[in-house]
C-alpha cells in the first residue's frame, strides 16, 4: 500500500471512530487517496457534489435525518462555504466535520493556491469554528476528537490537513 493509500485508510478509520458514515466531496489532487478509500468502504456513503456549499447542506440534512456527515474539500471550498456554514450549521447548531486540504502553504507547489494558505486560518477563526491542523499522518486519528468537539459545541469543526498528512509527499 502506498503512503497516500495508507493515509486514506487512516482517514476512513478516524471517520468510523467518530461514527461518521456519510462524506460529501469534490475532487482535488491531494484528496484523491482519501476519496478512493471512502468510496471503497462498504459502510460509508460517498456523495460527489458540484459545489462545497452543497456538501455542507447535504451534511446538515444528514444530521437532521439522524446521520453524521463530513465534508471533504480543499480550503477554497471552505472559504466558499462560509455563508452556508453560518446559515445552516451555526444558526441551527448543526455539527458537521470539515476535512480540508490546506492548500497554498509552503508544501504546495502551485502558486495560484498561495492566497488560500494566507486566509484560511484567519477566516476559520473569524467565524468561530474550532479547528485543528494536522501535519503528521500519525495524527490523523485526531479527526475523531475534532468531531467530538464539534458535536459537544453543536457547531462545525474543521480539520486542516497538510499535503504530508494527505498524500505523504512534498513538492
Amino acid at each position: 500500500m502506498t503512503p497516500a493509500a495508507t493515509h486514506g485508510a487512516r482517514i476512513v478509520e478516524a471517520l468510523r471512530a467518530a461514527k461518521i458514515d456519510l462524506v460529501a466531496t469534490l475532487p482535488d489532487a491531494w484528496l484523491g487517496p482519501a476519496i478512493s478509500a471512502i468510496e471503497a468502504a462498504p459502510d460509508m456513503t460517498l456523495m460527489r457534489v458540484t459545489r462545497e456549499d452543497e456538501a455542507v447542506a447535504i451534511c446538515a440534512g444528514a444530521w437532521l435525518g439522524g446521520r453524521r456527515g463530513a465534508v471533504l474539500a480543499q480550503n477554497a471550498g471552505l472559504l466558499l462555504s462560509t455563508n452556508v456554514l453560518a446559515a445552516y450549521a451555526l444558526h441551527h447548531q448543526i455539527p458537521i466535520l470539515l476535512l480540508i486540504a490546506q492548500r497554498g502553504r509552503h508544501d504546495d507547489d502551485q502558486y495560484y493556491q498561495s492566497y488560500k494558505g494566507q486566509v484560511t486560518v484567519p477566516v476559520v477563526e473569524a467565524i468561530g469554528l474550532p479547528y485543528r491542523i494536522i501535519e503528521d499522518p500519525a495524527d490523523i486519528g485526531a479527526i475523531a476528537q475534532v468531531w467530538m468537539q464539534a458535536y459537544l459545541a453543536r457547531r462545525p469543526g474543521v480539520v486542516l490537513l497538510s499535503r504530508r498528512a494527505l498524500v505523504g509527499t512534498a513538492p
